[in-house]
């Protein structure tokens, strides 16, 4: 699981390299069109494009004949269930290529969610740093420091929440850069990444998490914890939100937008059967 996210890491790093210092909207409109264009792919490649068109045929020329003899009751009956029918088979055609296509777009959704998701730090901006400890391990037992450096300022002694197994520090951002903070945790040392910096295009991980497969999913943006008492160290950013006409849209509302419409635009040309 580490290296398939250390491969996708590298790899939309590379792509988003030369649009770092532009609107997120760039980046985002380049790889909505790119997802578009992979779907299509995958789709003209897994899925039955000969028994789709047949299909669609079918489905077509069953709502002309209901439209036509709406007032046949028996034509209009048999037809209805003609028209469930191919529905049906179109939906059992259409069941194997979007089983093929939804593991990677996962993969692919979760690693967006880094460069999308939230807002860099800014000089003078305060923020919660937190860290979770496992199932039946009360933070009260552990001695717990979080190092200052010149990027930013730890502002609060630990503080330890019993029931939510958490400790946390609330921290003051100083200076742009990117930081590994130093965590010293009943002598056990610990990093977590930390971006101060412009709003512009930049990878975050709020969350380091532990070595589990489901945690490495949902959070790719660093190496797992191998802390055997640490579920995971988080950092509190500020959620980014794309404005488009004056509307506010979380990135995945633009993102599945963009694709849509990206993939409509080149079926055609593709020659796709969707």
């Amino acid at each position: 699981m580490s290296l398939v996210n250390l491969a996708l890491r590298e790899i939309l790093r590379f792509l988003f390299l030369p649009f770092s210092s532009f609107s997120p909207w760039v980046a985002l409109i380049i790889i909505s069109f790119l997802t578009g264009l992979l779907i299509l792919a995958i789709y003209k490649l897994v899925s039955d494009q000969h028994g789709l068109k047949v299909t669609k045929d079918k489905i077509k020329a069953y709502l002309l004949e209901l439209r036509l003899f709406s007032d046949d009751f028996s034509v209009s009956l048999k037809a209805q269930g003609q028209l469930l029918f191919w529905n049906l088979k179109y939906f059992l055609h259409a069941l194997r290529p979007l089983a093929v296509i939804i593991i990677p777009l996962f993969f692919l959704l979760s690693h967006l969610n880094l460069w999308f998701a939230w807002e860099p730090l800014t000089p003078g901006e305060t923020t919660i740093v937190k860290m979770k400890l496992k199932e039946n391990i009360n933070p009260l037992t552990f001695e717990a420091t979080l190092e200052s450096t010149s990027g930013y300022e730890v502002e609060t002694p630990p503080l330890r929440i019993e029931n939510e197994r958490e400790i946390c520090w609330r921290i003051r951002a100083i200076k742009p850069g990117k930081y590994e903070m130093k965590i010293l945790l009943d002598g056990q040392r610990l990093s977590k990444e930390l971006i101060i910096g412009r709003h512009s295009l930049v990878r975050l991980s709020s969350i380091r998490p532990s070595s589990g497969f489901l945690e490495q999913l949902l959070a790719p943006g660093e190496k797992p914890l191998s802390s055997s008492f640490l579920d995971k160290i988080e950092i509190k950013y500020q959620p980014r939100r794309f404005i488009f006409l004056g509307l506010k849209m979380h990135w995945l509302v633009a993102y599945f937008i963009l694709s849509l419409v990206a993939g409509l635009i080149l079926k055609k040309p593709l020659k796709v059967e969707i």
